[in-house]
């Protein structure tokens, strides 16, 4: 199936608003309002809601934020995951798309996510919180619309502050070359990733042409002194500063 052309962004004003208490219906979705993930499975064990909720909080715990088994400098996919779950500032919903879904319409629930994790990490502790959205069901026929949506909603993200990758386990279709984070690996469903830009994201952003002007604006001052330690860092610094009229 061919994706649709991707959507415009949803413009910040009529974005709809962060999800409430219980579940809410937006044209053919339902948007249900995030739980919070804990680190023990006894610890509030009904607030996944949901049989892939339980699954993915074990997912999360143990696959993505482990570190056995695994090289390099941090060991786990995500080094932040377990002191998220910790902290009690992992977020989780599902959202409900079929292959005939508009991409605009779950990018409107995606914006509306947005603007709930962007309040609420604000008011979080300094662990790295962060929102995760599964999308029940098949992927094959899921993916190319709930992609066009994440593709439009990006601008959005990095004007809150915030990064967003879609993970998923289908390997052949290939990665946006625009966002070039691992797209795949075993997972229960795809899922949607929301988190905060932080000062770590240096190599990211130079990678990602969309995303250097936030870390730019949010985490300049530390980079030039920390983390432009190498001629070759620093020169692509400053061509990606060139390239954004931004100041080197």
């Amino acid at each position: 199936m061919s994706p649709e052309p991707d959507p415009e962004p949803p413009a910040e004003e009529s974005s709809p608003p962060a999800p409430g208490p219980g579940p809410e219906r937006r044209g053919e979705l339902i948007r249900p309002a995030p739980v919070v993930f804990g680190d023990d499975d006894d610890a509030d064990a009904d607030a996944d809601g949901t049989e892939l909720g339980a699954v993915f909080r074990t997912y999360l715990r143990d696959y993505i934020g482990d570190s056995i088994g695994r090289a390099g400098p941090s060991n786990a996919i995500c080094p932040f995951v377990r002191g998220a779950l910790r902290a009690g500032v992992m977020h989780y919903a599902e959202l409900r798309v079929a292959g005939h879904t508009a991409p605009r319409a779950v990018a409107r629930a995606l914006v509306g996510y947005l603007a709930w994790f962007d309040r609420a990490s604000q008011r979080e502790s300094a662990e790295h919180p962060g929102l995760v959205v599964a999308f029940p069901g098949p992927p094959a026929p899921l993916l190319p619309v709930v992609a066009a949506a994440h593709r439009a909603v990006l601008p959005a993200v990095y004007a809150r502050g915030c990064t967003a990758a879609l993970f998923h386990e289908d390997p052949t279709r290939p990665d946006d070359p625009r966002h070039p984070e691992p797209r795949y690996f075993t997972a229960p469903a795809p899922f949607y990733v929301l988190r905060r830009i932080i000062p770590a994201d240096l190599q990211l952003s130079l990678r990602v042409l969309q995303m250097f002007p936030a870390y730019h604006r949010l985490h300049a001052a530390e980079a030039r002194r920390t983390r432009l330690r190498t001629k070759e860092a620093a020169e692509r610094w400053n061509q990606a500063c060139r390239e954004h009229g931004l100041t080197p």
